[in-house]
């Protein structure tokens, strides 16, 4: 009985693992490929209001920021 089931397992295991590993090859060309457009071209792809898309590029520039006084508190922070 326990080989019989390892023996049901063991590919069906083999092939979940395999498949993972293309769907994680994948996305990571997906992505390597979108980033490497240009905005324009995003922009086209997903044919949004020109208003939303500068909205989104100042919140971006907000966030980093944020992000960047955040780690100069902390720096000072922990200096003292």
């Amino acid at each position: 009985m326990v080989s019989s089931t390892l023996r049901n397992s063991i590919p069906k295991s083999i092939v979940y693992c395999q498949v993972r590993e293309a769907k994680r090859s994948l996305l990571d060309h997906f992505f390597t490929e979108l980033g490497a457009r240009e905005i324009r071209q995003l922009s086209k792809l997903l044919d949004e209001d020109p208003a939303v898309m500068e909205r989104r590029t100042n919140l971006a520039k907000r966030l980093e920021l944020y992000r960047s006084a955040q780690a100069e508190i902390d720096a000072v922070a922990w200096s003292k």
